[in-house]
C-alpha cells in the first residue's frame, strides 16, 4: 500500500515537472521569438525580419529558428531592395549566463540552412551594406549550408549570383556596435557550385564552377573559369566606337596554393606560392576597320607596380592551352588569323614588393607552343623589377615550317600570298624599354616566292597584280643564305608606340627583324 502511494506521488511529481517544462518551453519559445524579432528589427531599421517557428531545448542549451523571412522596408528599398528566406538557424551550446549577466552572446555553433536571397541595389559603384552587431558576440563555428544568392544593380546591367554555396566561419569575435568584417573571423572555408557575374555594360559574362577554398591548406580550386562575351565577333565590335578586342576564354583545373582569401577580401592582396592552370582555351577577335582609339597604354611592369594592394606570386604555370587570334584588317574581305596550340608556359616572380627597388630580382616568362599547328616556337622574357626604364629582353626560336602556312594572316593583312618557300628556322634576341627595342634575328629560308593579291577581288593573276608581284619578288631576297654567301643577320629596331601594349610592341619589333632579313 505504501509502495502504491509512493508511486502515485512520483507519477504526480513527474507529471507536474513535465507540465512545468511544457509551459516553460511554450513561454520560452514565445518570449524568445518576440525578443529575437524585436532585437533584429530594432537594430536593423532598414529590414523587416519575421520568424515562423522557434524550437528550444533548455537541456541542450539550443534554439532553432525556422522559416525566417527578411525584407527591406519601404523607406529603404530605394537603395537596397532585399528579399530572402532562411530555412532554419540552429544555435547550439548557448551560454545563457554570459548573455544575461555580461551582455555577451557566446555560442558554440550556429548552423544556417537553405538561404535564398535576391537583392536589387541602385548604386553605380560598389555598395557595401554594413551590419551592426548590438552585443559582444563570440561564436565558435558558423556554418551556412546551401546559399543561393542573386544581386542586381538596377542602375545598369550588372548582376551577381551564387548557386549552392557553402560557407564555414570559424571563431567569430565581434565587439558591441562593430560591423561584421573579414577581420572578425579567424578563418573560413567555402565552396559553391557556381558563381556568375554579368558586366555593367551587359557585354560579357563571367562564370566560375566548382569553387572550393580550404583554410587548412590555404588552397583555392576552381573546376572552370570562363569569360564569354554576350555577342558574336562582329556584333560585339559593332557596339563600340573604337577598335576593341573581343576575348573569349575558358580556364579549367585551376589551383591557387598558399592563398590567403581573408587577406584578399580585406585588402585585395594577391599572394600565392604557386598558381596552376590545367587548360586554357582563348579566342581573340579584333576589327581594325573601326577607328583606333589614340590613348597611351601602360607598360606591363607598371600595371603590376600600380596594383592597389600587394602582389607576391612566386610562379604561375599553364599546363596546356590554345590561342586563336583573328584580325580583320582595313580593306580586307575576310579576317586573317594566327594559332598557337599546345601552349606550355611558366611565369616567375610577379610582385610589386618595393624591396626590389634596391635588391635585384627579375620577372621571367618561359613558354613554348605549336605555331599554326606546324612548328614549335619557344620564348623567354626577362624583366628586371623596378627598372627605371622598364627594360626587358625577349629571345626565342622557331622550328622549320613551310612558308605558305603563314598565308592565313599574310593574305588578309599584307595582301600577299606565299606561293613557295620554306623557313628552315629562326632565332632572335632583343632588348626593349619605354622608348625603343634593338636586337638581331637570324631567319634561314629557301626558295621564297610571293604573289600580291587584289584587295577587292583577292585575284593574283590580273596584269596589275602580276606586275606588282614581280617588283616585290625583285626586292625580296628569296633565300638566306643566298648561294655562295654568308648567312644574313637581320636587325631588330623599333621605336615603341605608346599606344600599343606589350604584345603589339614585341610583334612590331620582330617584324622589323623579318623585314631587315628579307628586303635587299
Amino acid at each position: 500500500m505504501k509502495r502504491k502511494k509512493n508511486l502515485k506521488i512520483l507519477v504526480g511529481a513527474g507529471a507536474a515537472v513535465l507540465l512545468i517544462l511544457f509551459f516553460i518551453t511554450v513561454l520560452t519559445k514565445f518570449w524568445v521569438r518576440k525578443k529575437v524579432e524585436t532585437a533584429l528589427n530594432e537594430n536593423n531599421s532598414d529590414y523587416l525580419v519575421t520568424v515562423d517557428n522557434i524550437n528550444t531545448s533548455l537541456i541542450l542549451s539550443s534554439i532553432e529558428l525556422e522559416g525566417l523571412k527578411i525584407n527591406s522596408k519601404n523607406d529603404s528599398s530605394e537603395v537596397l531592395d532585399l528579399k530572402g528566406e532562411i530555412g532554419s538557424i540552429k544555435f547550439k551550446g548557448i551560454k545563457s549566463g554570459k548573455a544575461i549577466f555580461k551582455k555577451v552572446v557566446n555560442i558554440r555553433e550556429v548552423i544556417i540552412s537553405e538561404c535564398n536571397f535576391t537583392a536589387d541595389f541602385t548604386s553605380s559603384g560598389d555598395t557595401i551594406i554594413p551590419i551592426l552587431v548590438p552585443l559582444d558576440v563570440r561564436i565558435g563555428l558558423i556554418y551556412f549550408d546551401k546559399i543561393n544568392l542573386f544581386v542586381k544593380n538596377t542602375a545598369n546591367a550588372q548582376s551577381y549570383s551564387v548557386k549552392e554555396g557553402v560557407l564555414r566561419l570559424s571563431e567569430l569575435n565581434v565587439e558591441k556596435h562593430d560591423t561584421l568584417s573579414p577581420d572578425a573571423v579567424k578563418q573560413f572555408d567555402f565552396n559553391a557550385k557556381e558563381i556568375v557575374w554579368d558586366s555593367a555594360d551587359s557585354m560579357s559574362l563571367y562564370r566560375n564552377t566548382g569553387i572550393n577554398y580550404s583554410a587548412a591548406t590555404n588552397t583555392l580550386s576552381i573546376d572552370s573559369s570562363s569569360f564569354h562575351p554576350n555577342y558574336t565577333d562582329y556584333d560585339f565590335t559593332s557596339r563600340y566606337k573604337f577598335q576593341k578586342n573581343r576575348i573569349e576564354a575558358t580556364l579549367s583545373k585551376i589551383f591557387v596554393h598558399d592563398f590567403d582569401i581573408k587577406e584578399f577580401t580585406r585588402s585585395g592582396s594577391l599572394r600565392s606560392s604557386f598558381v596552376e592552370v590545367g587548360n586554357m582555351n582563348m579566342k581573340v577577335f579584333r576589327d581594325n576597320r573601326k577607328e583606333f582609339n589614340h590613348t597611351k597604354k601602360p607598360e606591363f611592369q607598371d600595371i603590376i607596380y600600380n596594383y592597389r594592394s600587394n602582389i607576391k606570386i612566386d610562379s604561375i604555370a599553364l599546363i596546356t592551352g590554345d590561342v586563336t587570334y583573328k584580325e580583320h584588317s582595313k580593306d580586307a574581305n575576310e579576317p586573317g588569323y594566327l594559332t598557337f596550340n599546345d601552349i606550355n608556359a611558366r611565369i616567375y616572380n610577379i610582385t610589386n614588393d618595393t624591396i626590389y627597388k634596391t635588391d635585384t630580382a627579375f620577372l621571367m616568362l618561359k613558354t613554348d607552343a605549336m605555331f599554326m599547328d606546324k612548328s614549335r616556337i619557344n620564348l623567354f622574357l626577362n624583366a628586371r623589377l623596378f627598372d627605371s626604364k622598364n627594360t626587358f629582353s625577349l629571345r626565342g626560336t622557331l622550328a622549320a615550317i613551310e612558308a605558305e602556312e603563314l598565308n592565313p594572316i599574310l593574305e588578309n593583312k599584307a595582301f600577299i600570298y606565299v606561293t613557295s618557300g620554306k623557313i628552315q628556322g629562326m632565332n632572335f634576341s632583343f632588348t626593349a624599354d619605354n622608348t625603343k627595342s634593338h636586337g638581331t634575328m637570324t631567319m634561314l629560308y629557301q626558295g621564297l616566292d610571293l604573289a600580291v593579291k587584289n584587295k577587292r577581288t583577292d585575284d593574283t593573276t590580273a596584269i596589275r597584280e602580276r606586275f606588282i608581284s614581280v617588283l616585290v619578288n625583285y626586292k625580296v631576297i628569296n633565300s638566306n643564305p643566298s648561294a655562295g654567301q654568308d648567312v644574313r643577320v637581320g636587325i631588330i629596331s623599333y621605336e615603341r608606340d605608346p599606344e600599343r601594349f606589350l604584345i603589339g610592341y614585341c610583334a612590331r619589333s620582330l617584324m622589323s627583324g623579318i623585314m631587315s632579313s628579307l628586303i635587299k
